[in-house]
């Protein structure tokens, strides 16, 4: 007769059953993924794009973020402002707001899971850009209380932290052995947009400062800063090009991620009815997804691998097993991976081993690509009229990007003209304006 089994038995063999659907479910769940038909927008055809992903309004998965921000981006470039500012507002929504009640915020806790199987709220300068033109869309319109809060929350999202080990000479056993590093934002553009709405909400004192960080920023262009906040001076434009630089998992595993660089259209001229406006890059998508704080994060990878080393060679272990885990997936977001490395805090390098047949620690490389990677800034004066003309040269890599806008009206103050520069997209009537 078999003797009766352990309690242990059972528990075990229910534990490994569970671990198995847990397994299962992770590669089951199905999401739209709205990429299919991104081509269309560089093909100048936003309507066929908001045509594949209009279901993205009533999306409530992990990607309605994703879909929602696409959607945006075909109405910013067809001049429907009232519809972009609602689709910001909801992206702006989903984007600030990580609720952990939801199933999938809940997996972003857990030990195992994908990284892509995680709502998806995007890279620290896709979060800027939502924002971002929350802020545009309202200050074009004249809500500038509105836009100073936007711009505000924009960067907000482009300030942060990283951790650094320390060096091996200052390393000490039992010890997490790591520095934080702090940096502040780097947008030239949210700056001067944060100083020119508090001059119009009659707060100098406030407007100094931040146009003050803005010229830090970009030094270069402080003449530029100067004549945008010239009341004289009644039009801003931000003309944005060129294609935001794509997401590529790199290192081991894919754990790290990285960006192709693109390309984007160079600027020539920008006027308004014969008169010329005073033009330049002001921000590159490019740099701010590939920085952090003005370092390369290429170059912060490298040199967390070098100290690491050097203090697991010199035998001073740190007392978070899985830290360094923690802090190689800090970068891209990836919450499993930095939740695998505290969890091994506890469960010791036993439960990491049976963890790694399970966990997926590819980087995320869902992505808005629907962004620029250009962001131009041109300033200038016009005569007030209705029916003005609107010109910009542009060359791109398979030639010109250059639009003519007609029937452009021009108000006595606080004129901003905002365009996406696409192959084929040569201009038109203008978009009507947005009212309150």
């Amino acid at each position: 007769m078999k003797n009766p089994p352990t309690r242990l038995e059972p528990r075990w063999l229910q534990a490994s059953a569970t671990l198995a659907v847990f397994v299962v479910a992770i590669g089951c769940e199905t999401a739209p993924e709205y990429r299919n038909a991104d081509f269309y927008y560089f093909r100048n055809e936003p309507e066929r794009v908001e045509l594949a992903y209009e279901g993205a309004l009533q999306d409530q998965g992990k990607n309605a973020l994703l879909g929602t921000e696409k959607l945006l981006s075909t109405a910013i470039a067809r001049g429907d402002w009232q519809r972009a500012e609602e689709l910001a507002i909801r992206a702006s929504t989903l984007c600030n707001i990580f609720l952990g009640y939801q199933p999938g915020e809940r997996d972003a806790l857990s030990l195992l899971g994908q990284e892509k199987d995680k709502p998806f709220k995007g890279e620290p300068h896709e979060r800027v850009m939502v924002d971002c033109y929350l802020g545009l869309l309202r200050y074009q319109k004249g809500d500038y209380e509105g836009a100073l809060a936007a711009f505000r929350s924009a960067i907000d999202k482009d300030r942060g932290s990283f951790l650094l080990p320390v060096d091996v000479d200052k390393a000490k056993r039992k010890s997490n052995n790591a520095t934080r590093f702090l940096y502040n934002d780097d947008y030239a553009l949210l700056r001067f947009f944060v100083a020119k709405c508090y001059e119009l909400l009659n707060e100098p004192d406030n407007a100094a400062r931040n146009l003050g960080v803005a010229k830090q920023i970009a030094p270069e262009l402080a003449p530029l800063f100067d004549e945008a906040m010239d009341p004289r001076n009644n039009v801003i434009a931000v003309i944005e090009g060129g294609q935001v630089p794509r997401k590529r998992q790199s290192g081991p595993q894919g754990a790290i991620l990285a960006y192709s660089e693109t390309t984007g259209p160079t600027l020539e001229q920008v006027e308004v009815s014969g008169h010329g406006l005073s033009f330049s890059l002001i921000d590159d998508l490019y740099d701010q997804a590939t920085t952090l704080g003005k370092r390369q994060v290429d170059q912060l990878n490298r040199e967390k691998a070098i100290k690491q080393e050097a203090i697991q060679a010199a035998g001073l272990a740190t007392s978070v097993t899985g830290y360094f885990l923690t802090m190689a997936g800090a970068h891209s977001n990836n919450r499993t991976m930095q939740y695998a490395g505290l969890a091994a805090i506890g469960a010791g390098v036993a439960t990491m081993i049976i963890a790694s047949t399970v966990i997926d620690p590819r980087a995320d490389t869902r992505e808005w690509s629907l962004l620029p990677r250009y962001l131009y800034f041109a300033v200038g004066s016009a005569e007030p009229m209705e029916g003005a003309v609107l010109k910009v040269e542009a060359n791109g890599v398979r030639g010109s990007e250059s639009q003519t806008w007609t029937d452009v009206p021009v108000k006595e103050q606080n004129n901003l003209y905002w365009m996406r520069l696409l192959p084929g997209r040569t201009g038109g009537r203008w978009p009507a304006a947005p009212t309150e």
